[in-house]
């Protein structure tokens, strides 16, 4: 088992793939693809664009792979391209770069032949990212809130804001204050988390209390940032 784990179906020997080894691998490959773009598109928002090319990167990369098969110029020059390409393109989700790794690893266990390894570790990947996507693990918290907050530069926010937030909320932290030169205001950026018996609305009726001049925003999402 172990030594057709990690056997290649290209026979190294004689330099040359058989074109039914050959087009094995990418059988393999897009099957794979197939497999790992179903189980990326469970609960998420994905595009058609996205999809199409996690299904068939895999085969593109085993391609790829056959072509190099350990020249160095055509190595360099391959590099190069998708160096120019990933200089070109815009940056996605750390859920989609994910994905375009594991497409990636695919492709290049096809395309050295290890259809056998190639299989077990997709299997075994799809199954992780569904188990992390149904449990608990990754679930975001449905009590988190970012709440931004315009006030006028006179107003002592930080006297009047904290009893409501120490009644409305379990963890209170001010993330970041900007300066509105145009209409002399400052905003303000909270990451909170709410106590469970509050709606959004109680939350905010709260805050207009002290002042109904200031402007509220109750985001559920993260703000996504450049990093991981």
């Amino acid at each position: 088992m172990k030594e057709q784990l990690f056997k290649s179906v290209f026979d190294s020997a004689s330099g040359v793939a058989d074109p039914i080894q050959l087009a094995l691998s990418l059988v393999v490959s897009l099957a794979l693809g197939i497999l790992l773009a179903l189980v990326y598109k469970h609960k998420t928002l994905y595009s058609k664009e996205f999809v199409i090319t996690l299904t068939m990167l895999p085969m593109l990369m085993a391609m790829i792979i056959f072509m190099v098969n350990g020249n160095l110029g055509t190595s360099v020059a391959i590099a190069g391209t998708f160096g120019m390409i990933r200089f070109r393109s815009a940056a996605g989700g750390a859920k989609e770069l994910l994905s375009v790794f594991i497409a990636t690893g695919i492709g290049l266990a096809c395309g050295m032949g290890f259809l056998v390894l190639a299989v077990i570790f997709t299997v075994f990947v799809c199954f992780v990212l569904l188990i992390l996507e149904n449990t608990s693990f990754a679930r975001v918290s449905q009590t988190r809130r970012q709440i931004t907050i315009r006030v006028p530069r006179d107003l002592d926010y930080e006297l009047l804001f904290e009893a409501t937030f120490v009644n409305a909320c379990k963890y209170v932290e001010l993330v970041g204050i900007k300066n509105v030169k145009k209409s002399n205001t400052l905003e303000l950026s909270y990451n909170v988390d709410l106590d469970a018996s509050l709606t959004d609305k109680q939350v905010i009726d709260r805050l207009l209390a002290i002042n109904e001049d200031i402007e509220i925003n109750i985001s559920k999402l993260a703000q996504k940032k450049k990093t991981l």
